[in-house]
């Protein structure tokens, strides 16, 4: 089980915090350094991630994943292209669906166990620190840290999609609302803020304090105030609000019952 937990953890950092914008837009142009930009990070992280294993061990295995992640989000950029905004939200969820079930099919035809290296530095650890190391809830830990990335950094690209599909008869939407060059630089760090909006609604939730996540959503509003003179903005701020605490809570009520 941990190695799938761990395979699924180096898919979402590099899904969702090594692929920039940039590596996008390459992709989607199908220029092959994005691609191959792509399946590096993928590739490196499987390795770093999976390395208490041995590299002898894990680098046939990461390789494999890699490449037909790669190829995955080829066959997505070639659909994507035909149908467009129409298709992009169901197109990512299948994407990041198919991406793990590979991984939970392909982990039971390698070998994974730790090496004796490993299990050596584990135990001189513990002699230093006084910590049980090997007693740690590594997996929780894990899959934790996949919640929580996914609904923190992949919560932005699934409420851009949203957005996109929402304003699809519109490719300059962000334009309309706002108005001006100024205010569109303005909303588009909300795509920041919002990194922050769900990881202390996420955090909130899991500490039983529910009643303090309307505090986060004041404060935001508060930042955008002025803008809610504008009938569209209001609109597009609402459903990105709602959108990010409903990911953030939903997140939560799985780690709740894990």
């Amino acid at each position: 089980m941990l190695p799938v937990l761990l395979s699924v953890l180096a898919h979402t950092v590099a899904d969702f915090i090594f692929q920039t914008d940039r590596t996008i837009d390459k992709k989607l142009a199908l220029r092959p350094s994005g691609f191959f930009g792509h399946w590096s990070a993928v590739f490196f992280t499987l390795l770093v991630l999976l390395l208490p294993y041995g590299l002898i061990n894990i680098f046939t295995y990461c390789l494999i994943v890699a490449t037909i992640h790669i190829f995955l989000d080829l066959f997505k950029v070639f659909i994507e292209k035909r149908t467009g905004a129409i298709a992009s939200l169901s197109l990512f969820l299948v994407d990041q669906f198919l991406h793990v079930l590979v991984i939970i099919l392909l982990v039971p035809h390698f070998y994974f166990r730790a090496t004796e290296s490993f299990e050596g530095l584990v135990r001189r650890l513990t002699s230093y620190t006084g910590i049980d190391l090997a007693g740690l809830p590594v997996g929780r830990i894990v899959f934790t840290s996949i919640i929580y990335l996914s609904v923190v950094f992949g919560g932005a690209v699934l409420i851009r999609k949203l957005f996109d599909l929402i304003y699809r008869s519109e490719p300059d939407y962000l334009t309309r609302i706002v108005g001006s060059n100024t205010s569109l630089n303005n909303v588009r760090t909300g795509k920041v803020i919002g990194i922050f909006e769900r990881l202390l609604v996420l955090t909130i939730y899991l500490t039983g304090n529910v009643a303090s996540i309307s505090i986060v959503v004041a404060a935001k509003s508060l930042a955008r105030f002025k803008h809610f003179d504008n009938k569209d903005f209001a609109e597009y701020y609402l459903i990105g609000t709602l959108a990010s605490v409903m990911l953030a809570i939903t997140g939560g009520i799985i780690l709740s019952f894990y």
